[in-house]
C-alpha cells in the first residue's frame, strides 16, 4: 500500500487537502490529510467519492465519435489514431478555408492546475483562435476588492477566534466552504457572535445567532443603509478612517440618502433591525465580514462588494486581529504561466463576456466560428440563458470535447476525447480562501485508452506537423519554472506552502496598492475602468421591480439558483450516492406565494419566463422568504430532464465581466395536463 498527498483541483473554496491510497496501481481509498491545518482531515461530501469517480463505470476510456447528424446522441468508439487525424484535419480545413480565429477555444476550471496549459502551447503554433473573457463564478467582487484595497486578502481562519462578530453575507458556507465553517463554529462555542445574510435561511442560517432575509439584489442598499446609521451616530472609527482611507467626505455625503426607513422598503426588513444591526457592527469590534460569492451575481454586483467593504472600513475592521473583509485570497494564484518559447504570438479574437457565450457565438463574424475545442467545462448547462449556447454549438461544423464522461455538453460534440483524472498527472493546487499551495501527485496511471491533455495535444502537434518538443516537458520541470522562488516540487511533497500562515493579519502594514496609497472609498479607477460611480451607490438589479416593473409584472418571483453540496456545478451530478443524498430536485417557495397560486406541495410546476421553461415539484418553505424562488443548480439534461439555466439571464456585472445567475424573474404555474 502506498499513500501519496495531493488536494482536490475543482478551484473550489476549500481545497481539500487528501491522502490518496493506492494498492497495486489501483485507487482504494482517499482521506482528509490530517496534517492540513485548515481541512484537518476532514472531507467534503464530494472529495469523498473520489474512488468511485475515478472508476464510474460511464468514465470514458476512449475516444467516442458521435454517430448520425446533428442532434443525433449516439455514440461510437473510435482509436486514437483515428480521433486526433480527424480533429486534425478538421482544425487545418478551418484555418485553411476561413481563418484560425474561426476556432473557439473554451476553457474553464472543471479541473485546474498549472499542467493544463498545454492547449495554449497548441494554439501558438495553429496561429489564433477565439475566446470569451471574464468568469462565471466570482469577478465583480474580486475587482471591487481590488479597487478598494489594491490587492486581495483572506484572513486566516484560526483568526476568527479573536472575533466578537462574524458576519456571513451571502455566503452558505456550511454548504459551500464547511472547513471555514468549522473554525466559525468553534468561535461561536466560545462566545463569538454569528450573523447571517442571506434572502433564504441556509443550513448556514439556522446556525446563525441571527439571521437578516433582505430582497435578492438589495444588499448594497442595506450596507449603504448601515452605514447611514454608523455615520450619523458618530459610531465610526474616525482615527482609522483619518488615517488610511481616501473620500471619506464624499462617501459620508453619498450614504446621507439611504435612510433606514427607505432600507426597510427597499430591502424588506423592518428598520429596528437594520438599525440594531449597524449598530452591532459598530460595537462589537473586532468583527469579520466574508462575502460570498453570491452577492455579486446580479448586475450591481462589484458596487455590492465595495459597499459591504466599506462597512468594515469605517468601523475601523482592517488590519487588526479578528477582523478582516474576506472575499478571495490572492494566494490562491501562487504559480505563474508557464513560460513556453512559442514562435509567435497566437493571434486571438476575444469575442465578448463568458456570460453571453451564446450569443457571441451566433453574432460572431469574419470569421464566423466553425469549430470549437472545449475542455474543463460543461457550458450547455451552466451556463446562463443555456438554450443559446446549445445553438449556437449545434451550428458549428465541428466540436471536440475533451472530459470524463458524456456530459451534456459532450452529447453535443462531434468527437469526445476521455479525460484524466486528478489522481493520473501531478500538478499543484492552492485553495481560494486559505491560498496554501499543495501537490496533487500522480498516484495511478490513466486508465484504458485516457490520455492527458498534455498528451492529447502532443499528438495533435505531431498530426499537423508543430513542434513537439516542449510537449514532452517532465511535469516537475515544468512545475519547477512556475513556483514560488525557492520553492519546489520536491518540497511540497513533504509539505504545502503556507505563504501567510495562522497569524497573518491582512493589511497589518496598512499599505494598500491603490492610487492613493489608501484604502479607496472613492474610486476613480471604478468611473475609468467601468464607467461605474466612484463612490458604492446602489442600483437595483436589472431584473427587479424597481429597474423593470413592466417585466416585474409578467414575472413577479425571483430566483436564486444557489451551489449544492453534493455536486461541484454539474460535476458528480451522475454519482448515484450523492444524488440520493441530495435534497430533492423541487423549487422552493414561501406557503405564502403558494398559496396565491393554488399550489400544493408536492404539485408538478412550470418555472418560466420569456427565455425559457423548466418542470418541477414545488415544495412549501417557510425559510425562502416572500417573493422568492429557489431552484439548486447543477442538473444535468440527459439524467435529470432539465436543467435551470434555461431562465437565468446573460447579463454582464458592472465591473469584472461576471455573470448574473442570480439577477433573473420567473413566474410559477401549475402544470396543464399537456404542458411541455
Amino acid at each position: 500500500m502506498k499513500i501519496f498527498r495531493t488536494v482536490c483541483p475543482r478551484k473550489c473554496y476549500d481545497a481539500c487537502a487528501m491522502l490518496a491510497h493506492v494498492e497495486d496501481g489501483r485507487l482504494v481509498k482517499v482521506e482528509g490529510d490530517p496534517d492540513s491545518r485548515v481541512t484537518r482531515g476532514a472531507l467534503c461530501p464530494r472529495a469523498d467519492r473520489y474512488v468511485e469517480r475515478t472508476y464510474h463505470p460511464d468514465r470514458l476510456l476512449q475516444p467516442m465519435r458521435r454517430v448520425g447528424e446533428a442532434g443525433s446522441d449516439e455514440f461510437e468508439p473510435i482509436s486514437w489514431d483515428e480521433a486526433i487525424e480527424w480533429m486534425a484535419d478538421s482544425l487545418t480545413r478551418t484555418a485553411r478555408e476561413s481563418d484560425p480565429r474561426a476556432l473557439l477555444y473554451y476553457a474553464c476550471t472543471g479541473h485546474d492546475g498549472v499542467m493544463t496549459q498545454f492547449g495554449n502551447l497548441f494554439l501558438s503554433h495553429y496561429g489564433g483562435y477565439s475566446s470569451v473573457y471574464g468568469d462565471l463564478c466570482w469577478p465583480a467582487g474580486m475587482e471591487a476588492t481590488r479597487l478598494m484595497f489594491g490587492t486581495l486578502h483572506h484572513t486566516p481562519p484560526e483568526s476568527y477566534a479573536h472575533s466578537k462578530l462574524i458576519v456571513l453575507w451571502g455566503k452558505n458556507a456550511a454548504v459551500t466552504s464547511p472547513h471555514q465553517m468549522r473554525f466559525v463554529k468553534e468561535a461561536q462555542a466560545e462566545g463569538t457572535q454569528l450573523v447571517c445574510v442571506d434572502p433564504v435561511r441556509t443550513k448556514t442560517a439556522r446556525l446563525a445567532d441571527e439571521h437578516l432575509a433582505p430582497t435578492p439584489g438589495t444588499d448594497g442598499f442595506l450596507a449603504n443603509a448601515l452605514a447611514h446609521v454608523i455615520l450619523s451616530e458618530d459610531l465610526h472609527d474616525a482615527e482609522f478612517v483619518r488615517e488610511h482611507v481616501h473620500g471619506f467626505e464624499d462617501y459620508r455625503r453619498m450614504v446621507r440618502q439611504y435612510e433606514p426607513s427607505k432600507a426597510a422598503e427597499v430591502c424588506g426588513l423592518p428598520k429596528d433591525t437594520i438599525v440594531k444591526f449597524a449598530r452591532r457592527l459598530a460595537a462589537q469590534k473586532p468583527a469579520n465580514l466574508n462575502a460570498g460569492f453570491g452577492v455579486q451575481r446580479y448586475r450591481n454586483g462589484g458596487q455590492t462588494i465595495r459597499s459591504l467593504a466599506a462597512l468594515q472600513v469605517i468601523c475601523g475592521n482592517i488590519g487588526n486581529v479578528g477582523g478582516g473583509f474576506d472575499y478571495t485570497n490572492e494566494a490562491a494564484f501562487l504559480a505563474r504561466p508557464y513560460p513556453f518559447k512559442v514562435p509567435a504570438q497566437p493571434r486571438v479574437r476575444q469575442l465578448g463576456p463568458v456570460s453571453q457565450l451564446g450569443r457571441v457565438l451566433l453574432g460572431a463574424k469574419s470569421p464566423r466560428i466553425r469549430a470549437a475545442i472545449i475542455e474543463r467545462a460543461n457550458p450547455m448547462t451552466q451556463n446562463p440563458f443555456s438554450s443559446t449556447v446549445h445553438y449556437a454549438l449545434t451550428r458549428l461544423d465541428f466540436v471536440c470535447v475533451i472530459d470524463q464522461f458524456l456530459t451534456d455538453t459532450a452529447r453535443r460534440a462531434n468527437l469526445v476525447l476521455p479525460a484524466k483524472t486528478m489522481f493520473e498527472e501531478t500538478d499543484v493546487h492552492p485553495g481560494q480562501w486559505h491560498g496554501i499551495l499543495q501537490i496533487k501527485e500522480k498516484c495511478i496511471e490513466p486508465p484504458g485508452g485516457v490520455r492527458t491533455e498534455r498528451e492529447i495535444y502532443r499528438a495533435l502537434a505531431e498530426a499537423m506537423g508543430y513542434p513537439t518538443d516542449q510537449f514532452d516537458l517532465d511535469a516537475e520541470a515544468v512545475l519547477h519554472e512556475v513556483l514560488p522562488a525557492g520553492l519546489s516540487v520536491k518540497r511540497l511533497r513533504k509539505e504545502s506552502f503556507d505563504r501567510h500562515g495562522p497569524d497573518h493579519v491582512p493589511f497589518a502594514d496598512f499599505r494598500f496598492r491603490t492610487p492613493s496609497g489608501k484604502i479607496e472609498l472613492l474610486s476613480t479607477a471604478a468611473e475609468i475602468s467601468w464607467h461605474c460611480d466612484p463612490l458604492p451607490f446602489y442600483a437595483p438589479p436589472k431584473e427587479s421591480a424597481q429597474a423593470d416593473p413592466e417585466r416585474f409584472k409578467l414575472f413577479p418571483l425571483h430566483l436564486l439558483t444557489p451551489k449544492s453540496e453534493y455536486r461541484q456545478n454539474s460535476q458528480w451530478g451522475n454519482d448515484p450516492h450523492l444524488n440520493q443524498a441530495e435534497e430533492e430536485h423541487a423549487i422552493r417557495m414561501h406557503p405564502d406565494d403558494c398559496v396565491a397560486r393554488g399550489l400544493e406541495d408536492g404539485q408538478e410546476v412550470r418555472v418560466y419566463n420569456d427565455r425559457g421553461a423548466i418542470k418541477m415539484p414545488v415544495r412549501r418553505d417557510e425559510g425562502v422568504r416572500p417573493g422568492v424562488a429557489v431552484v439548486y443548480s447543477g442538473k444535468w439534461l440527459s439524467r435529470d430532464g432539465m436543467s435551470v439555466n434555461v431562465l437565468t439571464s446573460d447579463h454582464v456585472t458592472d465591473m469584472g465581466y461576471g455573470a448574473t445567475f442570480f439577477d433573473c424573474l420567473v413566474e410559477v404555474e401549475a402544470l396543464k395536463s399537456g404542458t411541455e
